[in-house]
């Protein structure tokens, strides 16, 4: 009966005569709104209040990860992009207010990698003051957004673990439910096409006298044909190709589709241990020697494990993420003011 009571309580209060409790939360909103309104807030999450300008700042990020500027946007698409990049402010926030809430920190040697590989994608220490001062952060700045990156980022992977880790047994059953069968056929992604590992020697004809290409690479030939000279040394001597040259004009395994059909008919049509006749395609001469076969064959479970596992976690990984978002959204105290934002 009390239980009854108290809940009979606060649906009059809150719903009917708008009573203390109704007043005193119609109150703290409206001093809310009044406060976002002074302070061009856009948002506050748990208490946390987040800028206009801080907002603004992360779009300038995300438009600079993309090589554009703000300036650039029209004024709706921009807009659209502020309350787009809200979300993503939000969710981080959250995120972070969790972590710390946990007193989470990553492992010191791992926040020293990740600051490591972050600052090693510019090519001097310029560039990385460079883009600092794009973002208005000092060194000491940076260090510490990074840090509070890679503790957000492993608190979440923490937390979605047992929900995305995919067992052998998964990563089994979903090859054999994707794979085909003897009935309807392999798939396509399931087959290792034919494919033959051969080395070359090869001219360019790209600026240069075609005729004197032509006589060259037939002299080359019959040095090799006739054994005055190894496959090796005429490719050290003559071949164009840079990125064979040094390996002996080794071309490694490939298959059809991945070279061009004026390259690749010639050179399927060989059997192992065999000399190609000189051959010409919208690059150049060629001469080449198939090492090398492979037929089509379906590809084995063993080879293909760990993209199948990245394929899994990756899905599982979105959707656990995404319904651990709305969770906390759930349970935070979140306010938006959307009239703040232009």
């Amino acid at each position: 009966m009390l239980y009854g009571a108290m809940l009979l309580y606060l649906l009059v209060d809150l719903k009917v005569c708008r009573g203390p409790l109704r007043q005193a939360m119609t109150s703290r909103r409206d001093a809310s709104v009044e406060a976002a309104a002074r302070n061009k807030w856009v948002a506050i999450i748990n208490l946390e209040p987040v800028t206009r300008e801080q907002l603004d700042l992360a779009v300038y990020r995300h438009l600079h990860q993309r090589g554009k500027r703000p300036d650039e946007i029209p004024a709706k698409n921009l807009i659209m992009i502020k309350r787009a990049v809200l979300q993503t402010v939000i969710d981080d926030t959250l995120v972070r207010q969790y972590a710390d809430g946990e007193k989470f920190t990553a492992p010191p040697a791992e926040i020293a990698a990740f600051i490591e590989s972050w600052k090693s994608q510019f090519a001097t220490p310029e560039q990385l003051a460079a883009r600092a001062d794009d973002q208005g952060l000092t060194d000491k700045a940076i260090a510490t957004e990074l840090a509070r990156i890679w503790s957000r980022k492993r608190w979440l992977e923490k937390r979605i673990a047992p929900a995305v880790t995919v067992t052998e047994a998964e990563a089994k059953a979903w090859f054999e439910a994707n794979r085909g069968n003897a009935k309807s056929g392999v798939r396509e992604g399931f087959i290792e096409p034919e494919k033959v590992r051969a080395r070359q020697i090869f001219l360019s004809t790209v600026e240069v006298d075609d005729k004197v290409r032509e006589d060259l690479i037939r002299e080359i030939h019959r040095k090799l044909t006739s054994g005055e000279a190894t496959f090796e040394a005429l490719v050290k001597a003559h071949s164009e190709d840079e990125r064979t040259k040094e390996k002996g004009g080794d071309l490694n395994w490939f298959s059809r589709k991945r070279l061009p059909a004026d390259f690749t008919g010639p050179v399927f049509a060989l059997e192992p241990g065999k000399i190609s006749e000189t051959f010409k395609t919208r690059l150049g001469w060629h001469i080449v020697e198939v090492l090398e076969r492979q037929a089509e064959r379906p590809v084995e479970y063993e080879e293909i494990v760990v993209e199948i596992r990245q394929h899994l976690e990756s899905e599982r990984t979105e959707a656990t993420v995404k319904e651990l978002m709305g969770k906390l959204r759930k349970v935070a105290n979140l306010q938006l003011f959307p009239e703040n934002i232009e």
